[in-house]
């Protein structure tokens, strides 16, 4: 329930972004697709453009115990390689097509955004079902990820409002999720495996805890199809 009043929420906040024109006259509708997936639209044909919002209950707090930053690590690397697509050329497919991407990880949600023109949304429902299905995990972006979040936390480490939030935060949290750092530190990213990934996307990534708001020229019937591409 929680994540369907999140989903309804983010139509609300999608649609004056996106379409300014239509935010006074917003009807969502819920469309549920062929299989059982449940998302909720916002019909707005005034630009070729379609843009999905999805989230899994979830998030840091569901980081394995003594790793923090799983979750986080995550989230950079469903976008860098997935089935038969390395991370190049993942990268250069949604290029080409002009598809935005990407992944977040917060405290209780691990949460994805989808831009496409409608033109490409085939391709873009495709490129997203490798992602949600196959990841790689390979070496090289994971470990270049890694090293990106890593020179985050070492300048966090120097950072006196950073520092103050964590002590906060665990003084209000103690032995709680809530109470260890979202990112990590940098003993636990730097211990993480590809099978603590591995292990992280099997438990949190599935339909029957997903919720999918989506704006955009597209209708219920074509979005129940698509859903069921994904």
């Amino acid at each position: 329930m929680k994540l369907a009043k999140a989903a309804v929420a983010v139509c609300l906040l999608l649609v004056p972004a996106l379409f300014p024109a239509a935010a006074n006259a917003v009807t969502i509708e819920r469309v549920v697709s062929p299989k059982g997936i449940v998302a909720w639209l916002v019909e707005e044909d005034a630009i070729p453009l379609i843009a999905m919002s999805f989230a899994f209950q979830g998030g840091s707090t569901q980081d394995p115990d003594g790793k923090p930053g799983v979750a986080n690590l995550m989230s950079g690397l469903l976008d860098e390689g997935a089935g038969p697509l390395d991370s190049e050329a993942f990268q250069k497919a949604l290029d080409d097509d002009s598809i935005d991407l990407s992944f977040d990880a917060g405290r209780d949600t691990f949460s994805g955004s989808l831009r496409t023109l409608t033109e490409n949304q085939d391709q873009a429902a495709h490129l997203l079902k490798l992602a949600l299905t196959e990841p790689r995990f390979d070496e090289e972006p994971v470990e270049r990820i890694r090293a990106q979040i890593l020179a985050g936390l070492r300048a966090d480490e120097t950072d006196p409002g950073t520092l103050a939030s964590r002590s906060l935060m665990a003084s209000l949290f103690p032995g709680h999720p809530y109470g260890r750092p979202s990112d990590g530190t940098i003993e636990t990213v730097s211990s993480i495996t590809r099978d603590d990934l591995k292990d992280y996307f099997n438990k949190i990534i599935a339909k029957d805890n997903l919720a999918i708001a989506v704006v955009g020229a597209i209708d219920a019937e074509s979005l129940a199809t698509l859903l069921d591409e994904i």
